[in-house]
């Protein structure tokens, strides 16, 4: 191979663009479009030959899109998902009709990135003009682009879309956007463009008060999801509990004002009534409210990512409706989390112990003495999640049939040491 062709490929191997990815940091953020919107301009794709549906929000924007891309799976539209974080590859937060990518697909797709000048884009930027990229060359009809973190600055908003969907706005990554729910859910509200369709369903009256707000300044119009649907009786979900009931009715929402402007229709043989149950059905995605059973190393578990205030009072509502009171809690944060409302609602879920082990490599994360200082007499300081899981299997032993589940939450990288212990888990039964 010449050294021009070296040079114009990059990246030879997918570890090698792992590699580029973890020198970039996934940390490192650098509030400004500037970049992010010349990469895409030089590929031709701010505004790609697809519709867009773009989804920010703190709670629910993961189920919320995974609702979304079912929905329009089930018409037979092909359709691309963008979400994160990823549990244990970014290969994760791009899917093609619920599948990812295979290692050399993301290589080619890198190598065009920086082609087009992509060594300038910090991870999150990079990884959001590759699945921009990919669905074009996947030829999608819809990609659903969840949002990271924010909005007014999210390299998701550099990219035209066709309608903003936004799940509750809560108290979350406050050292960025703010110290009040006005100030985050203007943050927020800078990813709504002019004339771009705004959807909303549950939202904080201060956080509704500011979209409407910024709506009106952009002259759009901001929809309530449940004045556009009408929801089927009794619809059997693929993610658990009472709350995704109300992301289902946002992601259906949004996908009726997309199908308003495109005129997509159900094949011959189905209506709209089976989209619904199909879509609902179909929808999943790891960590939310995901059961797993007994194994030798680990008790049957509740995994979920709450990992803020408004999170806890939707997961404490499911555990309830399942008539589930786990027998312990494996719990992990970030430093940065305000823990003052968490803790509380944490120790509601359960009476037994609560193990509190380190998360692997993650310079944010709280240490676990940390914790153990703020959970009191119940917390366990263990030295791994291995250990956490053995000893909350033994803990769960010791409770009778009906309480042998361990709840395992809090941070999303908490459950993607899980997950790489157990990666089958990460796909669906």
């Amino acid at each position: 191979m010449s050294e021009t062709e070296t040079e114009r490929n990059h990246f030879l191997t997918y570890d090698a663009f792992e590699a580029y990815l973890d020198k970039l940091g996934l940390f490192n953020m650098d509030l400004s479009l500037d970049r992010i919107t010349t990469v895409l301009d030089e590929l031709e794709l701010r505004r790609p030959p697809y519709a867009v549906a773009h989804v920010l929000g703190t709670n629910g924007k993961g189920s919320t899109s995974a609702f979304m891309s079912s929905l329009a799976q089930s018409t037979g539209l092909n359709t691309g998902l963008y979400t994160s974080p990823h549990f244990t590859t970014p290969r994760e937060r791009v899917r093609i009709n619920g599948q990812m990518l295979d290692e050399e697909e993301w290589c080619d797709l890198a190598n065009d990135i920086m082609e087009a000048g992509g060594d300038t884009l910090t991870y999150f930027e990079f990884l959001t003009v590759l699945a921009v990229l990919a669905f074009y060359d996947y030829e999608v009809d819809l990609a659903v682009m969840e949002a990271g973190l924010g909005g007014l600055y999210d390299a998701t908003t550099a990219l035209a879309t066709d309608v903003t969907v936004y799940t509750p706005i809560a108290f979350d990554h406050q050292q960025i956007l703010g110290n009040r729910i006005e100030d985050i859910a203007r943050d927020k509200a800078g990813a709504i463009r002019k004339g771009v369709p705004v959807v909303t369903n549950v939202q904080d009256e201060a956080a509704l008060a500011v979209l409407r707000d910024v709506a009106a300044q952009q002259s759009t119009t901001l929809h309530m999801a449940e004045e556009l649907i009408t929801m089927p009786e009794n619809p059997r979900f693929g993610l658990m509990g009472p709350h995704q009931k109300d992301n289902a009715c946002l992601a259906l929402g949004a996908f009726k004002l997309l199908v308003d402007k495109y005129g997509w229709s159900p094949p011959p043989i189905m209506d709209w009534d089976d989209v619904k149950e199909l879509g609902f059905a179909d929808a999943w995605i790891a960590g939310r409210m995901q059961a797993v059973e007994a194994q030798a190393d680990h008790p049957a578990l509740i995994l979920d990512g709450a990992h803020n205030g408004h999170a806890f009072v939707a997961l404490k509502a499911s555990l309830k409706a399942l008539d589930i009171r786990p027998a312990a809690i494996i719990f992990g944060c970030m430093k940065d989390k305000p823990l003052d409302d968490i803790i509380p609602q944490l120790l509601s879920l359960s009476t037994g112990p609560i193990f509190l082990p380190p998360i692997a490599d993650n310079e944010r994360a709280m240490p676990p003495e940390e914790l153990k200082a703020l959970v009191g007499d119940r917390a366990r300081v263990c030295v791994s999640l291995g250990e956490a899981l053995r000893l909350s299997k033994k803990a769960a032993a010791e409770k009778d049939a009906a309480n042998e589940v361990v709840l395992l939450c809090g941070s999303l990288y908490l459950l993607g040491e899980f997950f790489t212990l157990r990666p089958k888990c990460l796909e669906r039964d």
